[in-house]
């Protein structure tokens, strides 16, 4: 009998790296330069994204990267801190939408993080605490502006970029009653609404009329140095005088919650900032400069298990494509009718089969490979009904 597979080539499960507030900024708080920089030395010697490649894609390079990155000038780098700065829109430096194009070319994804991302209600403070800072969505009274900021996003990275964006994520999380329908009228494919931390949680939902996916964030980089992470902060670092002594204890409850995500088949996304320098001279949580050691002990695990490295939006069109895909067979011919009312590209499904099984259409002949235990063909599908010849 011949199925659609859960997962892309029938893996077990997909992992991404999402990696929010890439920018065409740079906060100089360290003395490393590497530290500092969100995206202003795009790839060059000093860059964070240099530092990345350099301490982990290489030893890890099957991993796809979801970049959150905002289209105008970043809000949260506050211009009344003590610290020089430097901040720039998309389009308004040529050198870095060179690197965004390049980002997309090695097989990474941009993806939407709003405009600004926010406000500061006292904008003499530099702190983002909760009292002072408010994130993009929750700004959004009305919600015809609301889409009409963020379908701005979508049009700059296409004029300045070529690049079709086709989700995106709230920034800091933070929504109101309004905004699922604002992403709804966007017509995203995916949207990164809530963080998925519980293991136990179906991770595929979908919201709004036309079904954007709400995709999850379930697996916190900074997992396996979390109870040593200093913030900066004298009052909330005092706190970790004690906890960070437990920090081997809690690296087998990071284990264990991996290896959850993976026998369940749920996305494994793992979540990062491209930075750790803030206007306010505090460490940001989760960021991939601080928590190098925690990214590469999660990858090291999983580069031994059947893990499909891919993108948001990789993942998200095959979520799609098989939610949206009807499979028929009868006698020798096998019916795939698929129907793609978003128009999405590059669709693709995953057929499984428990014997070693072979499909004709026209002159090209597919053969399926072992996988898990299941034999298994990979198909690009057109919209409506894919016929092939069962050999």
């Amino acid at each position: 009998m011949l199925k659609i597979a859960k997962w892309y080539n029938n893996y077990q499960s997909p992992s991404v790296l999402m990696i929010d507030d890439l920018s065409d900024a740079y906060i100089s708080v360290y003395q490393d330069t590497y530290k500092n920089d969100w995206g202003y030395y795009c790839d060059k010697e000093g860059s964070s994204f240099k530092y990345l490649n350099d301490n982990l894609l290489e030893k890890f390079p099957d991993i796809k990267i979801t970049f959150f990155t905002p289209y105008l000038r970043h809000n949260v780098i506050n211009e009344n801190s003590k610290y020089k700065f430097e901040k720039y829109a998309v389009g308004e430096r040529n050198e870095f939408v060179s690197f965004l194009k390049k980002l997309n070319y090695l097989g990474h994804e941009i993806a939407h993080h709003g405009s600004n991302h926010g406000k500061y209600v006292n904008s003499k403070n530099p702190s983002t605490a909760n009292h002072n800072w408010i994130h993009e969505w929750a700004l959004f009274d009305d919600i015809e502006y609301g889409i009409k900021v963020t379908i701005s996003g979508k049009k700059v990275f296409k004029d300045n970029c070529n690049i079709e964006i086709t989700g995106g994520k709230y920034c800091g999380y933070v929504q109101r009653e309004n905004s699922q329908e604002i992403i709804d009228q966007c017509n995203f494919l995916y949207w990164c609404s809530n963080p998925s931390y519980n293991v136990n949680s179906y991770d595929e939902s979908f919201f709004g009329l036309n079904k954007i996916i709400s995709f999850p964030t379930t697996f916190a980089g900074n997992a396996f140095i979390r109870l040593k992470y200093l913030s900066g902060d004298k009052r909330r670092d005092r706190k970790k005088i004690f906890s960070k002594y437990f920090q081997n204890i809690y690296n087998l409850y990071a284990y264990y919650k991996l290896y959850k995500l993976y026998n369940n088949k749920q996305i494994i996304s793992i979540q990062e900032h491209i930075s750790p320098s803030t206007s306010a001279g505090t460490v940001q949580s989760a960021n991939i400069i601080t928590d190098i050691n925690s990214l590469n002990k999660i990858f090291k695990f999983l580069s031994h298990l059947s893990i499909w490295y891919a993108t948001c939006e990789e993942i998200s069109k095959y979520i799609y494509t098989r939610e949206n895909s009807k499979l028929n067979y009868k006698k020798n011919k096998l019916s795939i009718n698929f129907n793609n009312k978003k128009n999405i590209s590059n669709t693709y499904i995953s057929i499984i089969s428990k014997t070693s099984f072979r499909l004709k259409q026209g002159s090209d002949i597919y053969k399926s490979v072992k996988k898990n235990g299941l034999h298994t063909i990979s198909l690009k599908l057109k919209d409506g009904e894919n016929i092939f010849d069962i050999l």
